[in-house]
C-alpha cells in the first residue's frame, strides 16, 4: 500500500487493499485503514468519499450470475478500449489519466450490480477443459477434480481454514471433496442449484439444456434458489431444472464412462446423441429428416478422440453417415428398416 500518495477518491477506489477492507474480505484488516484516516482529517474525508460511493453502487438483494459478470464486464472495457484510441489525441475530461479510466469504469460496472474487482480475482481462479480433453486438478484444499471435455471450473479465491469453500461448474466434473478438521463446507454452484457437501464424492453436470446431480459416496444437499432441499444417499440420480429437482433411475457404470474417456449410450434418441456429441467436442451433426431423429443408437464410444468416434459411427447398420469434420459437415441417414 503506497498510502501516503493518495489525494483523489478515485485513487482510493482503484486499489485493491482498500477494496479488501470496505468489502471485509479478511485481507485488508491489519488495521492500516483505520490508522491513516486517523493520522489526518484529510485522509479521512477521502475515505469517508470513497466509501459513500461504494455504498451508492452496492446492490443489496439481487443475485447476479457470474457468467454474466464476465459478459459485461468485457463489452465495458472493449468499449472503454475503442473510446480511449478514438481520443488518443485529446485530453480525456475528468481527471485526464489512465488510472480515473479504470475507477470509472470500475463504479459503471458496480452500478450494474456487476463487481469487476471480483470478477477480475474470480476469472484468475478458473481451470478449463477444451473440446475432446479431460483434465485433472487438485483444489488449494486437496480436493480432486476431474472435469470432462468443454468445461469451466471457477474458484472463488482465498480460501481459508474453517470458511466455505465454492465453485462453479459450467460443462462437467467429478468431484473427490477432502474433508477439512473444521468440517467447512465444499458448494459447487450451478445455474439452477447448489451442491452442499463437506467430504464425498460425485458427478455433476451443468450444460445447456442438461443439469444432474449423481452422488457416488457420501452425502450431499441440494438446495434450490427458491428453497426446496434435497439430500443425496450414494447412488441417487437427480435431474435438475428450473422446475425443480426429481430423483430418477440411472446407471452409474454408463453415466462414469466419461472418466475413462468413453461414450455408453444406451438406447438414447439421435437427438440426444448429437447433442452428447457437440457437448463434447462442439461439432454438429446434421439428422436427415424425423425418422432418422426418432431412432435410437447404442454403442461404446470414445469420447477424448473424434476420429475414432466417426470411424466407429460408420459400423452400424442402422444409419450411414455421410461427409465428414474437414468436409462441410456431417449428416446421419437413417437406414430402411430391414423386414
Amino acid at each position: 500500500m503506497m498510502l501516503e500518495h493518495y489525494s483523489q477518491p478515485e485513487d482510493l477506489l482503484a486499489d485493491e487493499s482498500f477494496l479488501n477492507w470496505y468489502f471485509k474480505t479478511g485481507e485488508g484488516g491489519d488495521g492500516a485503514w483505520e490508522k491513516w484516516m486517523a493520522a489526518d482529517s484529510r485522509n479521512k474525508e477521502l475515505m469517508l468519499q470513497a466509501v459513500a460511493l461504494l455504498d451508492l453502487t452496492r446492490l443489496q438483494e439481487k443475485k447476479i450470475p457470474v457468467e454474466r459478470i464476465v459478459r459485461a464486464s468485457d463489452r465495458l472495457l472493449a468499449e472503454i478500449s475503442e473510446r480511449e484510441a478514438a481520443n488518443s489525441s485529446r485530453r480525456l475530461p475528468f481527471y485526464g489519466n489512465r488510472r480515473w479510466i479504470a475507477v470509472a469504469s470500475v463504479l459503471v460496472v458496480m452500478t450494474a450490480g456487476l463487481l469487476v474487482y471480483r470478477d477480475f480475482h474470480f476469472r484468475r481462479s478458473e481451470i478449463r477443459t477444451e473440446y475432446g480433453q479431460l483434465g485433472q486438478q487438485v483444489l488449494p484444499d486437496g480436493t480432486e477434480v476431474t472435469m470432462n471435455a468443454n468445461s469451466r471450473l471457477r474458484l472463488m479465491p482465498g480460501w481459508k481454514a474453517g470458511a466455505d469453500r465454492e465453485v462453479w461448474i459450467d460443462g462437467e466434473a467429478f468431484f473427490h471433496v477432502r474433508r477439512t478438521p473444521e468440517k467447512a463446507r465444499f458448494i459447487v454452484h450451478l445455474d439452477d442449484c447448489d451442491v452442499i457437501v463437506t467430504g464425498t464424492q460425485f458427478n455433476v453436470v451443468n450444460r445447456p439444456g442438461r443439469e444432474n446431480v449423481m452422488l457416488q459416496e457420501g452425502a450431499v444437499t441440494l438446495h434450490t434458489a427458491n428453497g426446496r432441499e434435497l439430500k443425496l444417499l450414494p447412488g441417487d440420480f437427480v435431474a435438475v431444472d428450473k422446475n425443480g429437482l426429481e430423483k430418477v433411475p440411472a446407471r452409474a457404470d454408463s453415466l462414469m464412462a466419461w472418466k475413462e474417456g468413453r461414450l455408453i449410450l444406451d438406447s438414447i434418441p439421435l437427438s440426444d446423441f448429437v447433442n452428447i456429441i457437440y457437448d463434447q467436442y462442439g461439432v454438429r451433426i446434421q439428422l436427415a429428416g424425423d425418422s432418422t431423429a426418432k431412432k435410437t443408437i447404442s454403442a461404446i464410444l470414445p469420447s477424448n478422440n473424434f476420429e475414432e468416434l466417426l470411424k466407429d459411427l460408420r459400423f452400424s447398420q442402422d444409419f450411414e453417415v455421410i461427409g465428414g469434420k474437414d468436409s462441410g459437415g456431417i449428416t446421419i441417414v437413417a437406414r430402411p428398416t430391414r423386414n
